[in-house]
C-alpha cells in the first residue's frame, strides 16, 4: 500500500513537472521571437501609425521651443510656413530610420551579439539639411519683400546698409533695394558706399560678407533687375548664424554628428560608461542565457520527467507506457487551453505607465507592450498537437497490448477449460 502511493505521488509529481516544463519551453520560445527581434516592434510601429504619430508629436515639441520661436519672428516665418520647413529638416522618414537603428542597437546588445553597443541618433542628415532649407528660406524671403527703387547711389547705399544691418540681427528686413533705375557707373559707386557698414558687423560676418563681395558685385552689374546678388549677400550674413548653431549643437556630438545614446544614458544616471554598461549586463545577462538555452533546458526537464514516470511505473509494461501517453495528452491540451484563456483575458489589458510623459511618446510604448502581451499569451499551437499525437499513440499502444494481454488470458481459460471436460482415462 505504502508502494503504491509512493508511485502514484511520484508519478503525479512528473506529471506537473512536464506540463510546467512544456509551457516554458513555449513561453520562452515566444519570448525570443518577440522580445528580441527588431521586426516584432517595426511591424506593431507600422501597424499602428506611430512612425507618424511620434513624427508629428517631435515637430510639435521642437516648433514650442523658445529659441526655434525667436527664430521663427526673426525669419518673419508665418507658422504655416515654418511647420514645412521643421518638416523638411526633419522628415517622417528621418525618425522612422532612427526609431529603427535604435530598437536594432539594444536587441543586438541584449541578444549578447556584441558587448560594447554602439546606439546612436545620426544628426548628420538634420543639420545639412537645417542649413539648405533656412538658406532657401532666405532666397524666398528676398525675393517676396517690398522692393525699392532709389534714383541715386547715395540712395542705394543708404537702403543697403539698413538691409545688411536686418541681417546682421538674424531679421528679415521689410524692404530690399532694387539697381534696376540706376545707370551703371551709379551701380558701381552705390556698392563700394556699402563697403564702410562692413566694419561695423560681427568678425565672422563681415568677413564672409567681404569674402563674397566680387561675386556679390558681378552678380548686380550683370542682373541689376534681378534679386541674386541680394540674395548671395543675404547668404554671406546669415550662413555665420547656421553655423553658430550647428557648433553649439555639434558639442555633444561625436566627429560623425551622432548623438550617442549609451553615453547620454550613462551621464543622466551619474556613472561612468563602462560602470552602466555593468549594472545593464546584469540584466542582459539573464535574458541572453534565457533565450540562448532556455527553451533546451525545458525540454530536456520535460524529457527527464516522462522518463521519471516511465520508471515509476517499473515493472507494469502498460503503466509504462500509458501514464506518460495520457499526460502528454493532458500536456498538449493543457497548453491550448492555456493560451486561450490568456489570449482573451490578456486581449484587453491597458497599461497605465506614461505618467507625464507626451501623448506622442506614451502611445507607440503602450501600443508595443499590448501586442507584446497578446503575442506572449498566443502560445503556438503546432507544438501542443503534436504533443497530443505523440501521447496518443503511447496510450493506443498500451491499449493494444493490454487488449492482447487480455485476449491471450481468456485464450488460456478456455483452453484449461475444455481439457476439465474431457472424460477420464477408465470412465
Amino acid at each position: 500500500m505504502l508502494e503504491t502511493s509512493i508511485r502514484t505521488l511520484a508519478a503525479l509529481l512528473f506529471a506537473v513537472v512536464v506540463c510546467a516544463s512544456f509551457l516554458a519551453s513555449l513561453t520562452v520560445s515566444k519570448l525570443k521571437s518577440t522580445v528580441l527581434e527588431p521586426s516584432f516592434y517595426t511591424t506593431v510601429l507600422e501597424e499602428n501609425d506611430s512612425y507618424e504619430t511620434i513624427h508629428a508629436g517631435l515637430l510639435e515639441e521642437i516648433l514650442a521651443q523658445e529659441d526655434v520661436w525667436e527664430l521663427r519672428e526673426d525669419l518673419g516665418a508665418e507658422p504655416d510656413e515654418f511647420e514645412p520647413m521643421a518638416n523638411e529638416v526633419v522628415p517622417s522618414s528621418y525618425i522612422k530610420s532612427q526609431i529603427n537603428g535604435i530598437i536594432s542597437g539594444v536587441l543586438t546588445y541584449l541578444r549578447g551579439d556584441v558587448e560594447d553597443p554602439r546606439i546612436f541618433i545620426d544628426l548628420s542628415g538634420p543639420l545639412e539639411r537645417m542649413r539648405s532649407v533656412i538658406l532657401e528660406f532666405v532666397d524666398r524671403r528676398v525675393e517676396s519683400v517690398e522692393r525699392t527703387h532709389p534714383t541715386t547711389s547715395e540712395e542705394y547705399a543708404a537702403e543697403a546698409q539698413d538691409l545688411i544691418k536686418y541681417l546682421e540681427r538674424g531679421e528679415i528686413p521689410p524692404r530690399v533695394p532694387s539697381l534696376a533705375n540706376l545707370p551703371q557707373p551709379a551701380i558701381e559707386s552705390a556698392l563700394e558706399q556699402v563697403l564702410p557698414v562692413l566694419s561695423q558687423l560681427e568678425p565672422n560676418i563681415a568677413e564672409n560678407l567681404e569674402a563674397q563681395w566680387p561675386e556679390i558685385t558681378a552678380l548686380a552689374l550683370q542682373q541689376p533687375d534681378s534679386p541674386e546678388a541680394m540674395k548671395l549677400a543675404a547668404r554671406a550674413v546669415v550662413s555665420p548664424y547656421i553655423d553658430e548653431a550647428i557648433a553649439e549643437v555639434r558639442v555633444h556630438l561625436d566627429d560623425q554628428d551622432r548623438f550617442d545614446l549609451v553615453e547620454a544614458a550613462a551621464e543622466a544616471s551619474d556613472m561612468p560608461r563602462d560602470q552602466f554598461l555593468e549594472d545593464v549586463d546584469e540584466i542582459r545577462d539573464p535574458i541572453n542565457t534565457l533565450q540562448g538555452v532556455g527553451p533546451t533546458v525545458a525540454l530536456l526537464v520535460m524529457a527527464f520527467a516522462t522518463l521519471g514516470m516511465v520508471l515509476v511505473n517499473l515493472p507494469n509494461r502498460i503503466s509504462m507506457i500509458m501514464w506518460p501517453g495520457i499526460v502528454l495528452i493532458l500536456t498538449g491540451i493543457a497548453a491550448i487551453v492555456v493560451s486561450a484563456l490568456l489570449s482573451s483575458t490578456l486581449d484587453n489589458v491597458t497599461y497605465d505607465i506614461c505618467g507625464d510623459a507626451a501623448d506622442f511618446a506614451c502611445e507607440p510604448v503602450v501600443d508595443v507592450l499590448r501586442e507584446l502581451t497578446r503575442s506572449i499569451a498566443d502560445l503556438p499551437i503546432l507544438p501542443s498537437i503534436i504533443l497530443i499525437v505523440i501521447g496518443t499513440l503511447g496510450a493506443t499502444l498500451a491499449a493494444l497490448i493490454m487488449t492482447r494481454q487480455a485476449s491471450d488470458g481468456q485464450g488460456v481459460g478456455r483452453s484449461n477449460d475444455m481439457s476439465d471436460e474431457r472424460p477420464k482415462e477408465g470412465w
